[in-house]
């Protein structure tokens, strides 16, 4: 949540009205074609607050926010409570909620992204197990009971917890293994990224493209002046790939380290580095289990300007159902400046460059941050093209409240 810029009291209870709209417009070329674009990227609106119980170390809080489809149509993605959604307690020992959230995973590394939510944002490979739209571990998770602790001597833990409330996939039942209360398939992003593919009767869909059953993430962070350390793990249970050549049922899993430095010279440096793992697999139909690593810098000049770079990596992968044999590592470069113009109003340029070897199939603005991604192009069958050189300009402007 943003800085309540818009609050007031009412009955007793504390609300507040919080914003972030980000416009932008890219050109982007993904090694096929070129187009121009308007983007929304990642922004939303938001109220929360809370309320006292009593007690000066015990508080009711609550958070309701919503994507703002500013440029484009809106859709589902953009109803209310599409976002950071929760009720909860603060408590002496952290905050316990229920509803969505970012996972602990996702979270633990974010400031470590200075292109969060623009064409040059890392989740094209950070968390990103096969190269396509869906972030499977850079995820906002529904239904989840999570914890935040407060700080202690510089240590904060995050925990999260999702129940799967998905039955067996069943392909003539109305709920297709939706979990229950969802109208899309769990690890889902958004409808048109959403783990399913049409059934034999094409009016159905069934969740074996990714979908999952419970979910479990935790992070332990670490802060000293201008030193930030931070170890994430998250775990997804019985994932349903069978769409996939090859593709079964099993466990998917991540596991990152980070450390982030502020230098004296208003320079901020950070490193991930990350391996996602598939387990139950034959290696040779393998896909998801690699390493990956990610480096940015951040320089303050003055006049309110800030230069940014990043570097991500994606390491081989031990096999694939498309295109076995072939080298599917890829980088990513991005640079980019951002003007504060005050302290609500930024304006940005950002551009980003990807390069991935014959069997590799990365797309520029992955997950649900940049509005209008720039993914690989496809087949006339809805196949992968893969070995594509990606790259795409962006300016826009940021405004906060």
């Amino acid at each position: 949540m943003l800085g309540n810029t818009l609050s007031t009291r009412v009955w007793g209870v504390d609300v507040g009205l919080y914003g972030f709209l980000d416009l932008s417009f890219d050109r982007a070329n993904n090694g096929v074609k070129s187009i121009n674009q308007v983007s929304s990227n990642e922004s939303f609106l938001g109220v929360a607050g809370g309320i006292d119980l009593g007690s000066p170390y015990w508080r009711a809080i609550y958070q309701i926010e919503t994507m703002a489809e500013v440029s484009a149509t809106p859709g589902v993605a953009s109803s209310i409570g599409s976002r950071n959604s929760f009720v909860g307690i603060d408590t002496p020992i952290g905050r316990f909620m229920a509803g969505k959230d970012d996972t602990p995973y996702k979270r633990s590394t974010a400031l470590m992204n200075p292109f969060k939510g623009s064409v040059g944002d890392y989740n094209s490979i950070m968390g990103n197990s096969a190269g396509e739209g869906r972030t499977e571990f850079d995820y906002r998770m529904p239904h989840s009971v999570f914890f935040d602790s407060h700080e202690f001597y510089g240590f904060t833990v995050n925990a999260l917890y999702s129940p799967g409330q998905k039955l067996d996939d069943l392909a003539a039942a109305g709920n297709n293994a939706f979990p229950v209360g969802e109208l899309v398939c769990s690890g889902s992003q958004q409808p048109s990224l959403n783990g399913a593919t049409p059934n034999a009767q094409g009016t159905q869909t069934l969740c074996n493209d990714g979908a999952f059953k419970d979910a479990y993430s935790v992070a332990v962070n670490y802060s000293y002046g201008p030193l930030y350390l931070t170890a994430a793990y998250e775990l997804h249970k019985d994932v349903n790939r069978e769409s996939d050549k090859g593709g079964v049922i099993a466990d998917e899993a991540a596991a990152k380290v980070g450390a982030s430095y502020h230098l004296p010279f208003n320079n901020q440096v950070s490193v991930i580095y990350e391996e996602l793992y598939r387990y139950g697999v034959v290696a040779a139909t393998n896909e998801r289990q690699r390493s990956g690593l990610y480096v940015s810098d951040v320089q303050d000049i003055g006049f309110g300007i800030d230069l940014m770079a990043g570097y991500a990596h994606a390491g081989q992968t031990p096999g694939s159902p498309k295109f076995p044999g072939l080298d599917d590592r890829a980088n990513m470069y991005s640079v980019g400046a951002k003007y504060h113009w005050n302290e609500h109003t930024s304006l940005y340029l950002v551009a980003a460059h990807l390069t991935q070897g014959p069997g590799a199939h990365y797309g520029l603005g992955a997950g649900e941050g940049h509005g209008a991604p720039d993914l690989s192009p496809r087949t006339q069958t809805g196949g992968p093209m893969p070995g594509q050189t990606l790259s795409a300009v962006s300016t826009g402007i940021q405004v906060s409240f």
